[in-house]
């Protein structure tokens, strides 16, 4: 098991924000980690506790209480993530629909998940060469020197020990910032219940997640649109045509699958996309941050925004801009 010691450097923060941009931010182990509010006006309650203990071992419980909710990201391919996702409706993860039961193990791999109600995250993150030095890895899916993912779903209820340890060492956290104990005993625990469920794949003990053609569709449906998001004539049709399916069987997937229709959904990104680029350059030009976008027209853009999000894109760039930019811009005005 893994030689961690009260001495090893431990971090611990908590950041809660009601803002998606901000909150996608904490992700400090994910490559361009982002998150797309589909819920439009929808509130947006995010909580990221993040504790790691050294450089090799990172472990995070991230609750979000909002009701339509996608997330784009990317494990580094020197890092193994096991992710344990828990919600009151299944979640779409790269393809497959999975619950608490089910543990994502994955390495070098965009991450692309769909959430249809307020979700609850475990996430391990672990150094690859000390992952696969302490736990018997039997799986051959799970690879060594090549990027991988791949779901397991024991029978043996070691899921919910995995989450209670979870809960348990936050709590012991809460509890050692203010009388100084140390969480390296919980962390081995996590770890301990890692091992179990990973040591255990490949054996009777585990059932395969297999992925519906709709679940298809509607994943690569998605990754070809976050390809393409910035051309304004890519829409329904050329989905269709590089899938190779109907209009009729695409719109189907997406109604079933997510709740909404494939239009709906690319304009939804699209506007995610221009709101992040706002947010994070104020002072670029609106119109040229919304054809990024794939808004060619700057009207139809402020429009559509403001019905999504409650307020015009001018507002969201008054709001992050520095307070001297503000006062300068009410000077000119």
């Amino acid at each position: 098991m893994f030689a961690l010691t009260s001495d090893s450097a431990s971090r611990y923060d908590v950041s809660r924000s009601s803002d998606v941009v901000q909150h996608a931010s904490t992700f400090r182990d994910w490559e361009d980690n982002r998150y797309h509010a589909l819920g439009g006006k929808s509130p947006f309650d995010g909580v990221m506790r993040d504790h790691s203990l050294g450089d090799a071992v990172r472990v995070c419980a991230e609750t979000v209480r909002t009701p339509f909710l996608e997330q784009i990201g990317h494990v580094p391919v020197d890092r193994i993530l096991i992710l344990q996702l828990l919600s009151e409706s299944d979640v779409l993860l790269n393809g497959r629909f999975v619950n608490s039961e089910t543990v994502f193990v994955s390495s070098g791999k965009t991450i692309h998940a769909i959430a249809k109600s307020p979700i609850h995250a475990n996430i391990l993150t672990i150094e690859k060469g000390l992952f696969f030095e302490s736990f018997d890895v039997k799986s051959k899916s799970i690879r060594e020197s090549l990027p991988f993912e791949h779901f397991i779903k024991p029978i043996d209820g070691t899921t919910s020990d995995f989450h209670s340890q979870f809960q348990a060492h936050f709590s012991e956290l809460d509890r050692s910032t203010t009388e100084g104990l140390s969480a390296v005993h919980s962390i081995d625990r996590i770890l301990a219940a890692t091992g179990e469920i990973v040591c255990a794949d490949g054996d009777a003990e585990v059932t395969p997640i297999s992925s519906t053609t709709r679940a298809y569709i509607v994943d690569k449906s998605c990754e070809l649109f976050a390809q393409n998001f910035h051309d304004e004539a890519f829409g329904v049709l050329d989905l269709c045509s590089r899938l190779r399916v109907s209009r009729r069987t695409l719109q189907y997937s997406f109604e079933t699958v997510i709740g909404m229709s494939p239009s709906n959904y690319m304009r939804s990104v699209r506007l995610n996309i221009a709101r992040r680029s706002l947010m994070t350059n104020p002072n670029e030009k609106i119109q040229g941050l919304a054809l990024d976008a794939g808004f060619g027209h700057l009207g139809r853009f402020s429009k559509y925004y403001q019905e999504f999000f409650g307020e015009l894109p001018s507002v969201t760039v008054s709001r992050c801009k520095p307070t001297s930019a503000r006062a300068l811009d009410l000077v000119a005005h």
